[in-house]
């Protein structure tokens, strides 16, 4: 049966039978993103959900309880809404900073180590970017400004410009009347100073090191475990608590439970991990390969997750966040200063070498101090969202894919773009069904597997 009246009205039918060890379409999800519920029901009671909405001149015929579940489902009036797309780049509460494309290590697959041109930032156009971002006559006080010092290299190298942008900003911000100003750090850990600790502890900036955790596998894939190490428990020791940021690739993605392990063993101040998949377009080429890591991926994130959560840390990766955000574009596009100067919509794409850089540059920081937009441009990149691909329309994830990530675009192929989509469909599956079988357990004291069996 067709049930395209269903996801016209964003109410959509997912196959999970063979999840309970049944045909495929025999048990399905049925789930409505805008009013963030879902039931499980057989594919017999789906049918009857499906008339309700096409022959709606029969619901006095169908079971009482589909009106109530339909009107859960549907309930137009109180339905969320995705977040809004920025429409104009002047107003931005948000700024990311790529001060150099400089860096210390070699990772092995590091996704702008083509871009390392040996490019820093002036003072003055880090300045000039500045006063425009922080000025009370561009955007109300009423917003708190945030801002991320990011690497197209290593941002530690260039600690004098790094600590400018702190102070700096902290002082016009207050200077301007706005409510406060917050500003995050993601370094590779490789350099820390007591003047370092002392400023980051000053205005409490968060700090988020690229560190694969395993002594074997940062020295495969990123170098310095040592060095490493002896930072981050220092920073501890001061009390600060840093974000843990691990690439998981092929050579790790078994690991992600032992990785856990070992941040609750040697480095028990860690406030938070983050593990993401590898974005690697030298080595993901083979499809099938590609569906196979992804899947890899799910089970052994979920499974590192729920020991972490066990222990009280918290596991984080970006299709887990988005599961629980209704977006219309994959990031909300980025205001990124690149070294250069110049404003790109992505922050993972700030140097002239980097692939869909000309594409990606919407803005430019001037000499004079000023600040302009290619607002066409702006507009056409923001645009590259949930309603712009056609694939998406009916699509079940798309409030939390909401077209995927832009890098992916410029460096992967449509077979391994399809193979991305699909893991987002499955790492969505997996979160829907771990939350329908936590309610069930809670209200019903069996599990979704259990009660399918009694069947």
């Amino acid at each position: 049966m067709e049930y395209d009246k269903l996801v016209e009205n964003d109410i959509f039918p997912i196959p999970v039978g063979d999840e309970f060890g049944k045909n495929s379409n025999e048990i399905n999800i049925v789930y409505s993103p805008l009013t963030d519920r879902a039931i499980l029901v057989t594919h017999e009671y789906l049918d009857m959900m499906n008339s309700y909405m096409v022959q709606p001149e029969n619901r006095e015929l169908l079971p009482e309880s589909i009106t109530e579940v339909m009107n859960s489902l549907s309930d137009f009036e109180n339905r969320k809404k995705p977040a809004l797309l920025a429409d104009d780049p002047n107003t931005y509460t948000r700024m990311a900073i790529l001060p150099n494309n400089v860096c210390n290590f070699k990772c092995n697959y590091c996704y702008s180590a083509h871009g390392r041109s040996g490019k820093v930032i002036s003072k003055e156009i880090l300045k000039a970017s500045l006063d425009h971002f922080i000025d009370n006559e561009r955007i109300s006080t009423d917003n708190k400004l945030a801002i991320s010092i990011l690497g197209g290299g290593e941002p530690m190298l260039s600690w004098d410009l790094v600590k400018f942008i702190i102070e700096y900003s902290n002082e016009r911000a207050n200077r301007m009347g706005f409510r406060g100003m917050d500003i995050n750090l993601v370094t590779n850990g490789s350099i820390f100073t007591q003047e370092i600790i002392d400023t980051i502890k000053k205005y409490k900036i968060p700090i988020s090191i690229s560190f694969e955790i395993l002594e074997e596998i940062q020295n495969l894939q990123r170098g310095h475990y040592d060095k490493v190490r002896k930072n981050i428990n220092w920073i501890i020791s001061e009390g600060i608590r840093p974000q843990l940021r691990a690439c998981i690739t092929q050579d790790n993605i078994s690991l992600m439970k032992r990785m856990i392990e070992e941040v609750l063993e040697k480095f028990p101040g860690t406030r938070e991990v983050m593990m993401e998949y590898v974005t690697d377009p030298e080595r993901m080429t083979d499809p099938m390969v590609v569906r196979s890591f992804y899947e890899q991926y799910i089970n052994n994130f979920f499974e590192a997750h729920d020991y972490a959560a066990e222990h009280g840390l918290l596991l984080d990766c970006s299709a887990y966040r988005n599961f629980n955000l209704l977006i219309q574009r994959f990031c909300p596009g980025d205001n990124t200063l690149t070294a250069y100067g110049e404003i790109s919509v992505c922050s993972r794409i700030g140097a002239p070498a980097d692939v869909g850089y000309a594409d990606s540059i919407y803005g430019k920081v001037n000499l004079d101090g000023s600040v302009s937009f290619d607002r066409e441009k702006f507009d056409k990149l923001i645009g590259l969202n949930v309603y712009h691909y056609p694939k998406c329309s009916s699509c079940w994830a798309k409030w939390h894919c909401a077209g995927g990530c832009m890098v992916h675009k410029h460096t992967y192929n449509q077979a391994i773009r399809d193979e991305i989509c699909l893991y987002m469909r499955n790492f969505c599956k997996k979160m829907l069904l771990r939350n329908l079988d936590k309610e069930y357990r809670e209200y019903c004291g069996m599990s979704l597997k259990e009660a399918v069996g009694n069947l």
